[in-house]
This record gives C-alpha cells, sequence and structure tokens, in this order.
C-alpha cells in the first residue's frame, strides 16, 4: 500500500501539467480561428466597399461625360 502513494502521486505531476498544456494550445487555436474569421469578414466587407467605390466612380465619369457632351 505504501508503493501506491508516490505512484498516483508521479501520475498527478505528468497529468496535470498536460491537461494544462491541451487546454492552452485549445484556447489559442480558438483564438486563432476567431481572428480568422473577423478577417475574413473584414476581407469581404473591403471587398464590398471596393466595388461600391468602383461603381461610384464609373457613375460620376458617366455624369462628366454626359456635361461635356451637353456643353
Amino acid at each position: 500500500m505504501t508503493t501506491l502513494g508516490p505512484i498516483i502521486i508521479m501520475i498527478l505531476m505528468v497529468s496535470v501539467p498536460l491537461f494544462v498544456i491541451i487546454r492552452l494550445f485549445r484556447r489559442m487555436e480558438a483564438r486563432a480561428e476567431e481572428r480568422l474569421k473577423l478577417d475574413r469578414e473584414q476581407i469581404s466587407f473591403q471587398k464590398n466597399q471596393l466595388k461600391a467605390s468602383q461603381e461610384l466612380n464609373r457613375r460620376l465619369t458617366n455624369i462628366e461625360n454626359m456635361l461635356k457632351e451637353v456643353e
């Protein structure tokens, strides 16, 4: 019975730090996934803004051309 105590302590000394390390890696992975998701959303938003800007520039050019024709 006396040899069981040190074995349990050794198992705990190995498993507890291992458990903590695994949790830290999972948290880091979740944060990285969230950052990736936010980056993708930001890129999508910027693409939409670029398309809207290009459309406004195209319309403005058309209006300028029409005004030049009227003059």
